[in-house]
């Protein structure tokens, strides 16, 4: 493993520690009752903390030597990654027929702008990440990478929840924030003079996501992900 990154999975401990901070009040510190909380919201939250696991554990079988042991956890993955992704459809398409008789449905359908698309994100880089596998740089980044995704729903939340902030405006700064994170790792890159190209693409999908949320009444997204939940919700 890169020397720069040997300590990687100290940023992954990072990042959940804000997961479970911004989700503390609403999951995490409803153990063990879990009043209100459904089968699904169960179910995704185990898919993710599951995600976690395996990129805090993975980058140490590197570090160790641990290959045979990393290949064979990392083959857990081709089940474990289509299973995060139902479970991010699961809660949106939950949220948005909960939502559907207390709002307008162009409301409804611009909400989709906030989780609609981390299901395709997630499966762009997790599939970036295998096309690499033989190409460990390239590989790793794209692993870690979706680790990005999840910062934003757990800062975004702790904003709301202890400081305040209103909904839009911590939607908005979590979204600056995970950008600001991928400019930080190719900067980063730079600078040590590694393989930066797969936090350029990163940054790229994740500036989309931003772009989507920005224009989430525009009639271009209200024919996508209307169209979209037509046809699955």
């Amino acid at each position: 493993m890169e020397k720069t990154y040997q300590n990687v999975s100290y940023f992954v401990v990072v990042i959940l520690a804000f997961v479970i901070w911004g989700f503390y009040r609403t999951y995490f510190g409803l153990f063990p009752s879990f009043n209100g909380i459904t089968t699904v919201q169960h179910f995704h939250g185990m898919m993710m903390l599951s995600w976690f696991a395996m990129l805090i554990v993975q980058p140490f079988l590197i570090r160790y030597k641990r290959y045979e042991l990393h290949r064979n956890l990392g083959k857990v993955s081709y089940i474990l990654v289509p299973l995060i992704l139902l479970s991010i459809f699961l809660v949106t398409k939950g949220q948005f027929l909960r939502l559907a008789p207390t709002i307008p449905k162009v409301q409804n359908v611009a909400s989709l702008a906030l989780n609609l698309p981390d299901i395709f994100a997630f499966a762009a880089l997790y599939t970036l990440a295998l096309v690499y596998k033989k190409n460990s740089a390239y590989h790793m980044r794209y692993m870690i990478a979706t680790a990005f995704l999840m910062l934003g729903p757990g800062v975004g939340r702790a904003m709301i929840i202890y400081g305040g902030v209103p909904f839009p405006l911590a939607i908005e700064y979590s979204l600056l924030l995970t950008d600001a994170l991928a400019i930080g790792f190719i900067i980063y890159d730079l600078i040590n003079k590694r393989p930066y190209k797969p936090y350029l693409v990163t940054l790229g999908i994740v500036l989309f996501m931003h772009l989507i949320w920005q224009f989430q009444l525009s009639a271009a997204w209200q024919a996508v992900a209307g169209g979209f939940a037509q046809l699955f919700f």
